[in-house]
C-alpha cells in the first residue's frame, strides 16, 4: 500500500513539474501587462550607461566618493567590518577559510540541505562582497579574489547551504539568486580585471545554462526560462528566477561582445516579469499569495535588488510609480512587525515557511532594511530608518551585528551602499496612514503607533489566498495590544466596503452579509483603540433600534460609557452611527 502511495506521488509530482514547463512554454502566465508605463516612473536626469560602464546595478561610478565617505563613518565601518569577516572570518584579504563538501542539493537527504554556518565561508556572494571592496580601496586584490571566487562557482563549488549553485542548485528558485547575484559580483569586479577575464566570465552569464537533476528527473534551465520564470508569480519561486535573470541582463547589457538583439528581446521579458510578480504574485498592499515567509523571499533574495538594478542600469523606478505595490512588499512590515525580547515578529504568520518572517540569518528573512533603501523612495525610506532606530538599532548593537546580521556578504554589502546616512528618520505615521488594505488577497493591516511593545496592532485576510501553497481566510480579527495576542469577533467573509479617513485614525469594513466593523483609533486619549460590529461578540453590547452593536475596548486605562440616542452612539472621544444597519464614523 505505502508502495502504492509512493508511486502516485511521484506520478502527481511529476505531472506538475510537466505542468510548470508546459505553461512556461507556451507563456500560459505571460499574459500582457495592461498599461506597462504606469508601473515604472522614469529617474529624473537619468544618464544611460555606456558599452563597458560598470558598476550599474548597485551604483553608478559617479556615487563613488560618496560611497568612499560613508567608509569612515560609524555605520559603515561597521558594515565593512562585518563584511570582511563573512569573507574570510577576518580581514577579507584573502580566499575564504571554509568550503561546503557537497557535491549535490539536499546532501542529508529528505529535502534537508548541509549548511556550513561558518564565518568565512564561501558564498555565491562572495564575488560581490569582494568587488565592494574593490570598488571603494582601488585594490584589485579583492577583484582577482573575486575572480577567483567565479572561477569556482563554475567549477561546482556549492554555497554555505548545498542548495545554492551554479552548477545543478536545488532548484530553478536556487539557480536565479545565484545567477543574479554574481552577476551583481562581475558589476563591481569589471574594472579590476583584464579583458580576456571579463569576456570569458561575462559569456557565462551570457550562456548561463544548467541540468537540475532531481528524484524525478532532471531539467534543464537558463537565462531564456529563469527570464520568464518556469513557475507561476504566484509561487515564491518565480520572483526569485526572474529577479536574478533580470540582474544578469541588466549587467551584459550592451556588453562588446554580446548578442545585444538577444538581450533586448528578453529585457522586454524581464520588464513584464518584474509587473507580473508585483501584481499577480503580490497585491496592491504588498500582500503574497502563498502568505508571509514565502512573501520575504518574493521580495528580499532578489526581487527587490533587480528593481534597483532597473531603476540604476536602464532609468526605471517601479518603487516611484504610482502603484503602490512594490513599496508596500517592503512597507507592510512597518505595520505588522513588533520587537520582543530584542527581535522582531509578527503575529500571526500567514500561509507558507512561516520560519522565514524575520529569520534575519540566511537568505529568506534578510534584507527587510539594507535591500528596501535601495529602491524606496525617500520620504519611505526615512520611514523605514526610523523604525530600525526606535526598535532595532540599541539591540543589534548591544549582540555586536548592527544594520544587517546576515550570514550573507552580498546582503552586507547592498546594505552598505543603500543605507540611508543624508536622511533624517521620520516617525511612519507622519508619511502613512495608520491602516491599510490589499485588495487583490483581502489583507487589511492597523495600527495606532509606532511607539514600543504597546502599540495596537490589528490584521484580517477576509479570503483565502493561493498559490502552489496558500494562507487561509482568518475567522476572526488578530489583535497585538500592550504586548498580548489575541483573536476578536468575526470576519464572516469578503469584504464589500472598505473606507478609511486620511490618515487612516477612523476606518470601516462593511461585508457582503451584511455585517460591519468600525476601527477607531484616539490620539492620546482612552481608550486607545475601539472595535465597534455590529452583531453580538466579545464586549460591551448595546441595541440602536432593535439591532444589537457590540463595543470592544483596547485600553489600560478605564473605559468610558456607551451613549446611545435615536441611531448615534457616543463613546468617550468616539462618534459613530448606524444607518441602513451599517456603521458609520462621524468624526
Amino acid at each position: 500500500m505505502q508502495k502504492t502511495i509512493r508511486v502516485l506521488t511521484l506520478a502527481i509530482i511529476n505531472l506538475v513539474i510537466a505542468l510548470a514547463a508546459s505553461a512556461q512554454e507556451f507563456g500560459s502566465w505571460d499574459v500582457p501587462v495592461p498599461n506597462p508605463e504606469r508601473w515604472w516612473a522614469p529617474v529624473p536626469g537619468f544618464e544611460p550607461v555606456e558599452p563597458g560602464e560598470h558598476p550599474r546595478i548597485l551604483f553608478r561610478e559617479k556615487d563613488l566618493p560618496w560611497l568612499r565617505s560613508k567608509m569612515d563613518k560609524p555605520e559603515g565601518q561597521m558594515l565593512l567590518s562585518r563584511l570582511r569577516e563573512l569573507l574570510n572570518g577576518s580581514d577579507g584579504r584573502s580566499m575564504p577559510l571554509f568550503f561546503n563538501p557537497a557535491d549535490s542539493a539536499y546532501t542529508n537527504g529528505h529535502y534537508e540541505q548541509l549548511v556550513i554556518d561558518s564565518a568565512g565561508v564561501y558564498t555565491f556572494g562572495h564575488v560581490a562582497g569582494y568587488g565592494l571592496l574593490f570598488q571603494l580601496t582601488g585594490d584589485t586584490l579583492y577583484a582577482d579574489l573575486g575572480r577567483q571566487c567565479f572561477d569556482l562557482a563554475l567549477k561546482g563549488q556549492r554555497d554555505r547551504d548545498d542548495r545554492y549553485s551554479w552548477v545543478d542548485p536545488g532548484g530553478a528558485l536556487r539557480a536565479g539568486p545565484v545567477l543574479g547575484w554574481m552577476a551583481v559580483g562581475y558589476d563591481l569586479c569589471y574594472d579590476g580585471w583584464d579583458k580576456a577575464t571579463r569576456i570569458r566570465l561575462g559569456k557565462a552569464i551570457e550562456h548561463y545554462s544548467t541540468d537540475i537533476i532531481t528524484k524525478w528527473g532532471g531539467v534543464r534551465v537558463n537565462l531564456e526560462s529563469l527570464t520568464s520564470g518556469t513557475m507561476p508569480p504566484t509561487s515564491n519561486h518565480y520572483s526569485m528566477q526572474v529577479g536574478g535573470a533580470a540582474l544578469a541582463l541588466l549587467v551584459i547589457h550592451k556588453e562588446p561582445w554580446a548578442n545585444q538583439e538577444r538581450i533586448d528581446s528578453l529585457l522586454q521579458v524581464s520588464q513584464r516579469s518584474m509587473v507580473h510578480n508585483a501584481t499577480q504574485g503580490f497585491g496592491d498592499g504588498g500582500y503574497f499569495a502563498e502568505g508571509d515567509g514565502t512573501g520575504s523571499m518574493a521580495t528580499y533574495i532578489t526581487y527587490l535588488t533587480a528593481l534597483q538594478g532597473w531603476k540604476n542600469a536602464l532609468g526605471k523606478d517601479f518603487a516611484g510609480a504610482q502603484p503602490p505595490n512594490v513599496r508596500m512588499m517592503a512597507l507592510k512590515w512597518l505595520y505588522l512587525t513588533y520587537i520582543e525580547n530584542g527581535k522582531p515578529a509578527i503575529w500571526p504568520v500567514r500561509g507558507g515557511y512561516p520560519h522565514n518572517a524575520w529569520s534575519r540569518k540566511g537568505l529568506s528573512g534578510s534584507g527587510y532594511f539594507g535591500l528596501a533603501f535601495g529602491v524606496l523612495p525617500a520620504r519611505y525610506a526615512a520611514a523605514l530608518q526610523w523604525f530600525y532606530e526606535r526598535f532595532l538599532e540599541d539591540t543589534d548593537q548591544d549582540v555586536g551585528i548592527q544594520y544587517e546580521p546576515s550570514a550573507y556578504p552580498h546582503i552586507v554589502a547592498a546594505t552598505f551602499v543603500n543605507w540611508p546616512d543624508t536622511l533624517d528618520g521620520i516617525n511612519p505615521e507622519e508619511v502613512l496612514p495608520h491602516c491599510y488594505q490589499d485588495r487583490r488577497y483581502g489583507f487589511y493591516a492597523w495600527r495606532n503607533r509606532w511607539e514600543d511593545n504597546n502599540d495596537i496592532i490589528i490584521t484580517a485576510l477576509t479570503q483565502s489566498a493561493h498559490g502552489f501553497m496558500g494562507a487561509k481566510a482568518d475567522t476572526a480579527f488578530q489583535i497585538r495590544a500592550f504586548g498580548q495576542n489575541f483573536s476578536w469577533g468575526e470576519i464572516p467573509g469578503a469584504v464589500a466596503l472598505w473606507g478609511r479617513s486620511q490618515n487612516g485614525r477612523r476606518n470601516l469594513l462593511s461585508f457582503k452579509n451584511g455585517e460591519s466593523v468600525a476601527i477607531g483609533f484616539s490620539e492620546g486619549h482612552v481608550p486607545e483603540a475601539l472595535l465597534v460590529a455590529t452583531g453580538k461578540h466579545e464586549g460591551e453590547q448595546v441595541e440602536i433600534k432593535g439591532q444589537t452593536i457590540t463595543v470592544q475596548y483596547l485600553s489600560q486605562g478605564p473605559t468610558p460609557k456607551i451613549k446611545a440616542r435615536g441611531n448615534r452612539i457616543k463613546i468617550g472621544t468616539y462618534r459613530l452611527r448606524v444607518r441602513d444597519g451599517i456603521l458609520e464614523w462621524l468624526n
